[in-house]
C-alpha cells in the first residue's frame, strides 16, 4: 500500500511539472515593460499648447540706484508657449508669462509688484519615445517690471531685453499627446529704460546692470494636430 502511494505521488508530482514545463514553453513573448518604461509614440508637424505656473524671483541689480531685493520677494506666475512641433525631437514657439511679486519694505507697502516676459525658444525633447521625457528649452525676449504704488507719483514701469533664458522640464507623458510635469529655470535680463506715471519720454536706466530671475513649477503640454510617430530602429544591412 505504501509502495502504491508513493508511486502515485511520484506521477503526480511529474505530471505537474511537465503541465509548468509545457506552459513555460507556450508563453515566447517578452515581459512587458512597467509602466513608466512603456515606449509611446510622440507628435510630429504639430501644434504644441504649454501651461506653467510656479514660483518666480529676482536677484541683482537694476541699476545703481535700484536693486531687485529692496523691492520685491518671492512671487507667484503663470505662463504660456505656443509652438510647432516640427520633429518628435525638437520644438520651435512663442512664450509669454505673467508674475506677481511681494513688496519688501514699509516703504513699499500697498504697492503691486508685477513682471511680464514675451518672447521665443527652441525646445530639446531628449527622450521624445519614452514615457519620461526630460526637455531642455533656451529662449531670448523681452521682459518689464511694473511698480505701481496707488496715490503716489512713484508709478513706473521698467523694461529691457532678457538676454537668455534657460528651462528644463521633466515631462511625465500620460499619453501621445498629453504631458505634465515639475520644470525649474531662469533668465538673465538688462532692464534699459524706465518710464514714471505722467512722464512722456523713456529714461535710461542709470548703471544698468545685468540680473537674473529664477522660476520652478509644473508646466502641461498639450500637442494638437499633426502625427503621431514611432521610434525607428535601423537595421544593419546584410553583407
Amino acid at each position: 500500500m505504501k509502495a502504491n502511494t508513493g508511486v502515485a505521488v511520484a506521477a503526480g508530482a511529474i505530471a505537474v511539472l511537465c503541465a509548468s514545463v509545457a506552459s513555460a514553453q507556450d508563453f515566447e513573448g517578452e515581459v512587458p515593460p512597467s509602466y513608466l518604461r512603456s515606449p509611446l509614440r510622440a507628435p510630429g508637424n504639430a501644434l504644441e499648447i504649454g501651461v506653467s505656473v510656479g514660483y518666480a524671483q529676482g536677484f541683482g541689480d537694476i541699476g545703481s540706484e535700484r536693486r531687485l531685493r529692496d523691492l520685491s520677494g518671492p512671487g507667484a506666475g503663470v505662463g504660456v508657449a505656443l509652438g510647432y512641433r516640427a520633429v518628435p525631437g525638437v520644438g520651435l514657439g512663442l512664450t509669454s508669462s505673467y508674475e506677481q511679486y511681494m513688496a519688501r519694505g514699509p516703504e513699499q507697502r500697498g504697492t503691486d509688484l508685477r513682471g511680464m516676459t514675451v518672447g521665443a525658444e527652441a525646445s530639446f525633447h531628449l527622450a521624445p519615445f519614452e514615457r519620461v521625457d526630460p526637455v531642455i528649452s533656451l529662449g531670448s525676449g523681452y521682459r518689464a517690471l511694473w511698480t505701481a504704488a496707488p496715490g503716489r507719483e512713484s508709478d513706473r514701469v521698467t523694461h529691457g531685453i532678457e538676454l537668455a533664458r534657460l528651462q528644463a522640464v521633466l515631462d511625465v507623458r500620460m499619453s501621445d499627446s498629453v504631458a505634465l510635469g515639475p520644470s525649474l529655470g531662469g533668465g538673465l535680463n538688462l532692464f534699459l529704460w524706465e518710464n514714471t506715471r505722467g512722464s512722456t519720454r523713456a529714461r535710461e536706466v542709470p548703471g544698468r546692470r545685468v540680473n537674473t530671475f529664477v522660476f520652478a513649477g509644473l508646466q502641461g503640454r498639450f500637442d494638437v494636430g499633426g502625427q503621431r510617430v514611432r521610434e525607428v530602429f535601423p537595421i544593419a544591412a546584410r553583407r
